[in-house]
């Protein structure tokens, strides 16, 4: 079944192309937020810096996500079902999952806060457009 897609399903799927090429181009908000669940243990002055394992983490963690939301896209644009919606979807809802947490941290600057904010309110609104209901064929 093809379905006509909307102007709100084309500009989620560019909001969500956006933020899979992010996640590639530098540390993104879910990125930074998975490092921050690795804390460093040998640095006392700056336990949340990002160095040693937490890295590898965050860069597969970023790329992962990039990936998939990339394939959704793809996936949306080229076969036009509903399959690539979801997988756009799940991945933008593990970002959101993985930023989260930044939230419940103590000591942490009022940019990081509002970067993280911005992060999820922007994936939220991506999963709502790109999942509202496409035009009748």
């Amino acid at each position: 079944m093809l379905a006509i897609m909307t102007v709100r399903n084309k500009v989620g799927l560019g909001l969500a192309g956006l933020l899979g090429l992010a996640d590639f181009a530098r540390p993104s908000p879910a990125a930074i937020g998975a490092a921050l669940l690795f804390p460093q243990p040998g640095n006392e002055s700056d336990p949340f810096s990002i160095g040693g394992p937490a890295i590898v983490v965050v860069i597969v963690v970023a790329v992962t996500i990039g990936l998939a939301t990339i394939a959704g896209v793809v996936l949306s644009l080229v076969r036009r079902n509903r399959v690539g919606p979801r997988v756009i979807a799940a991945a933008r809802v593990v970002a959101v999952a993985i930023v989260l947490p930044v939230f419940l941290l103590q000591g942490l600057e009022a940019w990081i806060l509002v970067l993280a904010s911005a992060a999820v309110i922007l994936n939220i609104t991506t999963v709502i457009l790109v999942l509202s209901r496409p035009a009748a064929s």
